[in-house]
């Protein structure tokens, strides 16, 4: 008995343990989404009727207040609470010390203006014989302590002349400075602006008893300032004089009290801190709605006041088995979709890459609903969650039954995630499906813009449905339906670009991508034109056998053309090898043996595999590569081969002339098999009347199902049926007899 390896490698790709960990790491995720809280079935909003049976109140709870109204008191509240200050250690001196200040400035003044005058008289003589100087008289202004400018000393000099021109003397001035700063004592000075001070008292601490003081009793710096500039304004005629008297005011106008904002704030916080956020309470047996009984706002803040106490009631334990139930419930969402998949889309389930795929669009749209619970905004943000965004990706990547079966559990987890909002499921769910009817036979990129109006169709009709059925306010229905205009005119922009992104990270395939390639213009199809137009129109004419047999079944027909475009690319490396590009009458096989010469036509499977993965096609086109010959034999070659050693036909080994195959896997590639060795063999048919093209289409056909190359594809013989028909109806079309035109006569003939 072999031993199992202890070192397994996984195949990330394919392995079902990758699969588990995927779903099981989804459903954490959008686990982690939902609310905090304990929810009801469904929602309820002012106006509603209460649908269920009366709900009676199994304990005693306060009944809270709404967040607005708490808010509005608890800024009432703070507002209330009077700004604090504290006195200025550094205000002006009291008790008219400050008049001793100034005098004692003004005497340092006189001292300089002395120095002045005996500078002024001693102008005129020798310098050897002066007693003062330019230094000395700097020196004793340095003592004043006031940053004069030589215009204000002027000004002080001229005061001190009685017979100035400014009709005031220093003396006179001295006197309107005391008196105007002694005016400025009255009230109390602050720091801060009174605009911004909204109650009619401030209070201060003074021998650490709090005190009030009346807004009337004080003045801010500014209205200090202001009233002595107008002050000395009235009385100086000169603004030279106005600007000094204020720059020595500036030096007594100081504040007396400080603002203590963290002080403020901490009273502030405590007072909104004692605002209640209950008026109430409901007793318990105490019914809080009754059945049929219409929500009011008071019904409302008893049941949103209900959940919460739900909420906060729960310990530890019931906490973790409430996370234990949604993560089940979201698992078993999750399961039907894996159900489908594995019943009805195996090759999705079985790739890890498409799995993935699907779990980024479930979560993205899982995230839009989180967030939406989030924006705290007066605007209905549930209708922004653009399910048709993962509607339009869904159908395009895979098909419209997968997106429809997604979207379906998709609504639902939205709805969960929002706290058990259902009221949105129908609107997405409506708007989801038509999308994907608008989308699922998409022929370009620029057709998604078409689905704005099936998607604003879908949420405006169920908006309205709804609205109306439950007598919904107008302006509710309003914003929801502007909401739903949004949606509908972002959702196709949203799906445009992260198509491209899953398109180039995940390698994602899609029609679109298809029918891009489908274009002529493409490097690889020009050299194949170029170089072996045999084989490039045999690609074509077999692109329409396909394209027609795949509609005729229902299997992806442009899948089929394309990949018959860029099943024989591989002939670009040595295309006088294929009988459909030798323009000459000279056969390259003529001077090989069978072996050799079947091996340069195998080695076209290989050489387009190359080409495919240089220029990056797609894996759904590469597998058409291999797969449309299987593992046939090269007949021809391998005929030959016995015939020319008819002596031991056994010592011809089979495999030398057989392609490696794989065998076709889908559908197309099915399809395909069957059109290459049709259209070739129609081309080899005298006179293709209609009974031999079935004949040879039959033949082939039965040779493929009898030599087992069909046997890994999901091709019925009901379908094989319809490819025949099918095969034979466009080969009639293509090799239908023409009239024949008479030729002109030759005139010399004639005569």
């Amino acid at each position: 008995m072999p031993k199992l390896s202890k070192n397994r490698k996984i195949d990330l790709k394919t392995d079902r343990i990758v699969k588990l960990a995927i779903g099981v790491l989804t459903a954490l995720i959008i686990t982690i989404m939902f609310p905090r809280h304990e929810t009801f079935d469904t929602e309820y909003s002012v106006g509603m009727i209460w649908a269920k049976e009366d709900l009676i109140a199994p304990f005693s709870f306060p009944i809270y207040k709404s967040d607005d109204v708490y808010q509005k008191e608890v800024e009432e509240a703070r507002e209330k609470v009077l700004p604090v200050f504290v006195i200025n250690p550094s205000r002006k001196p009291v008790n008219n010390e400050w008049l001793d200040t100034l005098n004692s400035i003004f005497g340092k003044i006189y001292r300089v203006i002395s120095y002045k005058k005996e500078m002024d008289k001693e102008e005129n003589l020798p310098e050897e014989k002066r007693t003062t100087s330019v230094q000395s008289l700097n020196n004793l202004k340095s003592e004043v302590k006031i940053p004069f400018t030589d215009n204000e000393w002027n000004s002080l000099y001229t005061l001190d002349n009685p017979q100035n021109s400014y009709g005031v003397t220093l003396e006179a001035f001295k006197k309107k400075l005391i008196q105007a700063i002694n005016q400025t004592t009255e009230k109390k000075i602050i720091d801060v602006p009174k605009s911004q001070i909204n109650t009619d008292k401030i209070s201060y601490i003074k021998n650490k008893i709090e005190e009030n003081l009346g807004m009337n009793d004080v003045r801010d710096i500014d209205e200090t300032l202001k009233m002595l500039k107008t002050d000395y304004s009235n009385y100086f005629a000169n603004d030279d004089l106005v600007n000094l008297a204020m720059k020595f005011s500036g030096l007594f106008v100081r504040p007396d009290f400080i603002y203590n904002k963290e002080e403020t704030e901490k009273i502030k916080n405590s007072v909104a801190d004692a605002v209640p956020k209950t008026f109430g309470i409901v007793k318990e047996n105490e019914k809080i709605v009754g059945k049929h009984d219409p929500i009011n706002e008071s019904t409302k803040l008893k049941l949103d006041s209900y959940k919460k106490v739900r909420a906060e009631q729960l310990g530890t334990r019931d906490y973790y088995l409430q996370q234990v139930g949604r993560f089940l419930f979201v698992l078993s969402m999750l399961t039907l979709i894996a159900v489908f998949l594995f019943k009805m889309r195996p090759r999705v389930f079985e790739d890890n890459t498409r799995i993935v795929l699907i779990s980024t669009i479930i979560l993205l749209m899982c995230l839009f609903s989180y967030l939406s619970m989030n924006f705290d905004v007066k605007f209905p943000i549930e209708y922004l969650i653009f399910v048709p965004v993962a509607a339009m990706l869904l159908t395009i990547i895979f098909d419209s039954r997968l997106a429809v079966y997604c979207i379906a559990v998709i609504v639902i987890l939205i709805s969960a995630v929002r706290g058990g909002d259902y009221d949105i499921l129908v609107p997405n769910f409506t708007a989801s499906l038509l999308v994907i009817y608008s989308v699922r036979d998409i022929k370009n990129r620029s057709q998604m813009f078409r689905s704005m109006i099936f998607i604003l169709g879908g949420y405006v009709v169920t908006i309205l449905a709804i609205g109306f059925e439950r007598n919904s306010d107008f302006t509710a229905v309003k914003d929801q339906l502007f909401a739903a205009a949004l949606n509908s005119l972002l959702s196709p922009i949203l799906a445009y670009g992260l198509l491209i992104f899953y398109e180039k990270v995940f390698r994602v395939a899609t029609d679109l991508v298809f029918l891009e390639l489908s274009d002529f213009n493409h490097p690889l199809l020009r050299e194949l034109s170029s170089k072996a137009p045999g084989t490039f129109h045999h690609s074509v004419v077999m692109g329409n056998l396909s394209e027609q047999a795949a509609k005729e079944i229902g299997a992806n027909q442009i899948l089929a053309r394309v990949g018959c475009y860029y099943h024989d690319i591989g002939k670009i490396v040595s295309p006088n090898y294929f009988v459909e590009n030798q323009l000459d009458s000279k056969n390259k096989h003529e001077q090989l043996n069978p072996s050799l010469s079947a091996k340069m036509i195998i080695a076209h499977v290989k050489n387009g595999i190359k080409l495919a993965e240089k220029y990056r096609l797609p894996r759904e086109l590469i597998n058409f590569i291999p797969m449309h010959h299987g593992t046939t034999l090269v007949s021809y070659f391998y005929e030959k081969a016995r015939s020319a050693d008819e002596d031991d036909e056994d010592s011809v080994h089979d495999y030398i002339y057989r392609y490696p195959g794989p065998k076709p896997h889908s559908k197309e590639t099915g399809i395909v098999m069957l059109a290459d060795s049709v259209e070739a063999s129609s081309r080899a048919i005298e006179d293709p009347t209609p009974v031999k093209l079935e004949n040879q289409i039959d033949e082939i056909i039965k040779a493929r199902f009898i030599e087992g190359e069909l046997d890994e594809c999901d091709l019925t013989l009901k379908d094989l049926t319809k490819i025949k028909f099918s095969f034979l109806k466009t080969l009639v079309g293509i090799h239908h007899h023409r009239i024949k035109y008479p030729e002109k006569e030759n005139e010399e003939e004639k005569k």
